[in-house]
């Protein structure tokens, strides 16, 4: 037992022994160790650089094609908008198309009386022209309207020895009472108790008005005639409307008799409860008729 461990002592001194002069000496393949290992590190770096360099091309590559690709893009959105803007302009263009044909089909437009007158505008319709008429000023009851007859009767039934509750008489200018010219300065000629005539016009624009007080319409709007504001007699029995009677007044050949009926005066201002300016006492209103 002795023996054996003095044998494995023996071993170990020795192992010690030959470790301390390993390490007391340089080593040939130490070096090469430490020589390789430089090596692989230079080798590693080397390697690193080139992927670097080929990443910063990569880079360099995806920018490119980016740039490319939003040039292309841009043009691309450019002829889009481009081809829009065309497309828009014909569907534009046949949608206008369409209303204009729907218009014309729907044919739009609207009527008024252009009392005074046998004639219409050069862009309007003569419907027919006729008599002003209405119910007598006597009448304490019956029509307050004008109305506009034409020329061309037609008749359903009748009994004409039979008196109906109504009547309907012609119109006549009554201007001699209170215009010693019988109205020439207003009307370019004598009017006094003649027989009126008026017309049915139809304008081609879908709305139309009256604007008493106005020679002129206001914006947007189209003048169709111009003229005075008249209506029948204060102090007369019968209730009238006021209605526009047109600047250029003319006269239904061979009524000069003085047989009233429906009658026309000029309208003026009567300061009070009318705000007086921006009207004045004693003015004949002026009146257009628009339309739109």
């Amino acid at each position: 037992m002795v023996a054996k461990v003095f044998c494995v002592t023996v071993v170990v001194v020795f192992f010690l022994s030959a470790r301390a002069e390993a390490d007391n000496e340089p080593s040939a393949c130490k070096l090469s160790t430490e020589e390789q290992l430089l090596d692989k590190v230079i080798r590693t770096e080397v390697k690193v650089e080139a992927m670097l360099s080929e990443i910063r091309k990569t880079e360099e590559n995806v920018l490119s094609v980016l740039e490319y690709r939003k040039q292309d893009v841009q043009k691309t959105l450019t002829e889009l908008k481009e081809t829009n803007a065309a497309e828009i302009g014909q569907i534009k263009g046949k949608m206008e198309s369409v209303v204009k044909g729907n218009s014309a089909k729907m044919d739009i437009g609207s009527s008024y009386v252009r009392w005074g007158r046998t004639t219409c505008p050069d862009d309007n319709e003569l419907v027919y022209k006729g008599y002003a008429a209405g119910s007598s000023y006597t009448s304490k009851g019956g029509a307050a309207n004008y109305i506009c007859l034409t020329e061309e009767p037609q008749w359903g039934f009748y009994e004409e020895s039979v008196a109906a509750g109504t009547q309907v008489h012609g119109g006549e200018y009554e201007l001699g009472d209170h215009h010693a010219d019988g109205g020439s300065k207003y009307f370019k000629k004598n009017l006094n108790d003649q027989d009126a005539p008026c017309s049915l016009c139809r304008t081609p624009r879908s709305s139309v008005t009256m604007i008493p007080g106005r020679l002129e319409c206001f914006s947007g709007w189209t003048k169709e005639y111009s003229g005075y504001l008249a209506a029948g007699a204060s102090g007369h029995a019968s209730a009238t409307e006021f209605i526009c009677l047109d600047s250029d007044a003319e006269m239904i050949s061979g009524g000069a008799a003085n047989r009233d009926g429906r009658l026309f005066y000029l309208a003026e201002v009567s300061c009070g409860s009318l705000q007086c300016p921006p009207y004045i006492e004693g003015r004949e209103l002026t009146c257009v008729v628009c339309s739109k």
